[in-house]
């Protein structure tokens, strides 16, 4: 199955050794590992993702579905994606890797115990917790929380928070402020501002559509891909706070941050 897998923002498997124990997939080497290292665990020195990259990441992602969910015959669903599962080579092309794979019916739906998939804790959709059911849908909710880590630069589950308040969970977190409009206040701190403030609203607000709690309500990969690639071709301004035009109205400024009192 996995070899019949052929996208550029899929990681391509070059072989697999299953001898006595030694169970061993092979995929070709991705240079800058994995996503999560450069949003949450950047070393010191090391320069944070940027706007454009970030996006950029973002849309081969949704590709990389719309291929499986689409291009596929049979179609697959993804099932585990999380930032870790996406691989960086060394210009941060994304590709998928460490994924589940089953065909698509209209509803296909899984004993967490007797089919062996596990979802990892934070990315994982409603529906799959309360019955077992996954669909294309599924893995839209777990991309919305992979734009979600790209914009505001928070992990899924914020491990420091050590009570089960909402704020360990980015979903929670975050939707008082999109259902607010509240974008900058989501921003990852580490861009400085250096992102268009359209952009942003743009990439939050479909993000906020990808995490509904009702999967019908969630937009179709195809969807998904269009809204992508249209903020990446947009073109914005490069200097950052050059403009005193209203973020609000302005299409083209970059925002500048705001003064906290």
């Amino acid at each position: 199955m996995l070899s019949c897998v052929e996208h550029p923002n899929i990681v391509k498997m070059i072989g697999y050794c299953d001898k006595g124990e030694d169970h061993i997939i092979v995929y070709e080497f991705m240079p800058l590992r994995s996503l999560n290292l450069h949003l949450h665990d950047l070393k010191p020195g090391k320069k944070p993702l940027d706007w454009k990259t970030r996006m950029k990441i973002a849309e081969g992602v949704a590709q990389a579905l719309e291929y499986l969910h689409y291009q596929k015959d049979p179609p697959v669903i993804c099932c585990n994606l999380k930032a870790s599962g996406i691989l960086l080579d060394e210009d941060y092309k994304p590709k998928l890797s460490d994924f589940c794979s089953a065909q698509l019916g209209l509803t296909w739906k899984y004993s967490p115990v007797k089919s062996g998939i596990m979802l990892t804790f934070g990315y994982g959709a409603p529906e799959y917790a309360l019955c077992g059911k996954l669909t294309s849908k599924s893995d839209i909710y777990s991309f919305g929380v992979v734009l979600l880590e790209l914009m505001c630069g928070r992990k899924a589950i914020d491990g420091t928070i050590t009570n089960w308040s909402g704020e360990r969970n980015i979903v929670s977190w975050a939707r008082p402020f999109l259902s607010e409009s509240k974008f900058l206040q989501l921003a990852d701190p580490l861009m400085k501002g250096q992102y268009p403030y359209r952009g942003l609203v743009q990439a939050l607000g479909l993000a906020k559509m990808c995490v509904q709690e009702e999967p019908r309500n969630r937009p179709l990969t195809a969807e998904v891909v269009t809204t992508l690639s249209n903020i990446v071709s947009q073109t914005y301004e490069e200097a950052c706070g050059t403009s005193e035009a209203d973020p609000l109205t302005s299409s083209t400024m970059v925002h500048r941050p705001l003064a906290v009192a």
